[in-house]
């Protein structure tokens, strides 16, 4: 399984044809597909931030294809783990990427994203790009 960061979710809601060409690589490989809890709010809000409801319309589709990762005890343990470690060495990534993170990693999966940079400060944190 692979989890979706919101940057890839974008790209292929614009239709981006690299995201396009990642995804089907991924569909080859029968990777199955998961998202965030975190990620479908934030796609939810750029959506409605548009006044659009095709936006909206489209973020409802894309989500339904996807596997939303619980974002349960361990992980929300694993933030106030993670967010704190982040802090101490001087590279915090915000709240919302953190939790992502810190989802991404109590189920094993690695992310992909276009922020692969910045997610890399994550220890043990997967990432992959297109």
């Amino acid at each position: 399984m692979v989890c979706l960061d919101t940057s890839f979710i974008i790209a292929l809601i614009r239709r981006d044809s690299a995201a396009e060409k990642k995804l089907e690589e991924c569909l080859a490989k029968e990777a199955r597909l998961s998202t965030t809890p975190i990620t479908a709010c934030e796609l939810f809000k750029g959506a409605y931030k548009t006044g659009k409801n095709e936006n909206i319309a489209k973020v409802r589709e894309t989500l339904s294809f996807l596997e939303l990762l619980d974002f349960s005890v361990e992980a929300c343990e694993r933030y106030g783990g993670l967010v704190n470690e982040l802090h101490l060495r001087g590279s915090p990534i915000g709240d919302l990427d953190t939790m992502v993170a810190s989802i991404a990693l109590t189920h094993g999966e690695p992310l992909l994203t276009s922020d692969k940079e910045h997610f890399g400060k994550v220890q043990g944190l997967i990432t992959e790009s297109w």
